[in-house]
């Protein structure tokens, strides 16, 4: 049974992406597929290691990170023997450790529907190691149970990533998938509503991926320059009125909402 599939979303294409994603596709084993889900007809992929398929979506559809997600979810669950999706960004990797991680935790615990990694956040321009992401559910007093990430814990805590994650594919869908009027807070919006549907969320305590920041035509740097803490602030605010609403109700930010 082919259980696992990678989905990799590629917003834009140019020689730096092609760089990019050539380096990211060698840390996927051999045994593993990736699908591709861009709206750039002219990608092409240069690894033969690994069986690669590109999934084109109609360049109606609006690019940004949040939509290329949900149509790959929607394209790679057309196979129905793939139960499991790494999701992967094309300026990242995973560790080479991760996937046997994986695929024991996910017999030890059946029952979870994200697997999030311990992240190395790593400056892109310096190489540099800054930090390391997601280690707050193994902390004391998170949560009711080690290593979990509750709904009670998150009205507190709202700094996860979850790229290099481990997502079912059947609990994705019966959650709702990704709200892409979030925006700058759709992780945390979906984390809140899995875990508002009685879904568990899981950091598994070894390093799996690497999350390279600091980019300068990443989505975030462009977040970080040219929005204030208000707006920021307003995001996640919004993230907590609406993770009770599985469908995404569109909302923009204004203003005279502060």
């Amino acid at each position: 049974m082919e259980k696992y599939k990678v989905l990799i979303p590629v917003h834009k294409f140019d020689e730096t992406v092609s760089e990019l994603l050539e380096k990211c596709l060698k840390s996927v084993p051999q045994n593993i597929d990736v699908v591709i889900v861009t709206s750039c007809e002219s990608l092409k992929v240069k690894d033969e290691h690994i069986n690669v398929s590109t999934y084109f979506v109609s360049t109606n559809v609006q690019e940004n990170f949040t939509t290329l997600v949900n149509e790959g979810m929607k394209e790679i669950s057309k196979d129905a023997r793939c139960q499991y999706v790494y999701l992967l960004e094309f300026d990242d990797e995973f560790n080479s450790l991760w996937f046997s991680e994986v695929e024991k935790e996910i017999y030890d615990k059946p029952d979870v529907s994200v697997f999030l990694p311990l992240t190395e956040i790593i400056d892109f321009n310096t190489n540099k190691f800054l930090s390391y992401g997601n280690e707050a559910p193994w902390a004391s007093s998170f949560s009711s149970e080690i290593g979990y990430i509750d709904n009670e814990s998150l009205q507190q805590f709202f700094d996860f990533y979850l790229t290099g994650s481990v997502f079912n594919v059947r609990d994705w869908h019966y959650t709702g998938g990704l709200k892409e009027s979030m925006k700058l807070s759709f992780w945390y919006e979906f984390l809140l509503r899995l875990t508002h549907n009685d879904k568990k969320a899981y950091v598994i305590p070894k390093l799996g991926y690497k999350h390279y920041v600091n980019r300068q035509d990443s989505l975030h740097i462009k977040y970080q320059t040219e929005m204030t803490e208000e707006e920021s602030q307003w995001w996640y605010n919004l993230a907590l009125e609406e993770y009770t609403y599985k469908k995404d109700r569109k909302k923009i930010y204004k203003k005279e909402n502060k």
